[in-house]
């Protein structure tokens, strides 16, 4: 049985994986090295690109572009600092003037952000989860499932040979669950529906290394019908710890 834990990581270990992850300065300009002042007040943010239909975009902090390359569909704009406080974060189309989303989120110091760009284009939105975790052990990682099929409604994960179902119950979409233990190893993933009468999708293997923090992501389109990115499995990592 595996049991599920969620608490803050420490600021310090926080910082290091935003270096890890090439964190920008997104207090409209970045200290020079030399500058002995303190830094003002942050948050840390990361933004994921999981609306399968949806061009790629830039992004806005107020009237701030903050991503030199343009956020394509499944991928990440890396752990940054942001002003503490309500932010309007606003995201287009790479190169064009109409907006795809304006959307405010509150940050607040120290604390750890991911928001998730969610649902078909038509219908778009985006969700904030706060990101706490207890740190990683060199034989145990960390994970969470987000679940950002529009349309495969409510699944059943199992992980390696387990029977149980491994996150919750059951997952609906726009479920983001809290992180819990898993073992390093190499694990098949088994996406089930609702009443596990039909196994949705398969694969093979992903591979779970220790000291880290991981994201399982459930992405794409069930139905080939409603778009060209077809339902798959992304192990995205969030934090490693040296």
């Amino acid at each position: 049985m595996i049991h599920k834990v969620s608490h803050y990581v420490s600021m310090k270990k926080v910082i290091l994986a935003t270096l890890l992850f090439g964190g920008m300065c997104l207090l409209n300009s970045c200290l020079p090295d030399r500058d002995p002042i303190t830094p003002p007040d942050a948050a840390f943010v990361t933004i994921y690109h999981g609306s399968p239909d949806a061009p790629s975009l830039d992004i806005y902090a107020e009237t701030n572009r903050i991503n030199n390359n343009p956020l394509s569909y499944s991928n990440s704009f890396p752990y940054s600092r942001f002003f503490i406080g309500e932010r309007l974060l606003r995201f287009t189309p790479h190169n064009a003037a109409n907006t795809v989303l304006e959307t405010d989120h509150t940050f607040e110091k120290d604390k750890v952000y991911s928001i998730f760009l969610v649902d078909k284009m038509a219908t778009i939105e985006a969700i904030k989860v706060e990101d706490s975790w207890s740190e990683p052990t060199s034989e145990k990682a960390k994970i969470r499932l987000a679940h950002l099929s529009p349309d495969t409604g409510v699944i059943k994960v199992k992980l390696g040979q387990e029977e149980e179902i491994f996150f919750d119950s059951e997952n609906n979409f726009k479920e983001i669950t809290a992180f819990q233990d898993l073992p390093k190893g190499k694990f098949s993933v088994s996406i089930w529906n609702e009443d596990e009468s039909e196994e949705i999708l398969f694969v093979n293997e992903i591979e779970i290394k220790g000291n880290r923090v991981y994201t399982l992501i459930i992405r794409g389109f069930t139905n080939e019908e409603n778009g060209n990115n077809p339902l798959s499995v992304q192990l995205l990592t969030n934090y490693i710890s040296f």
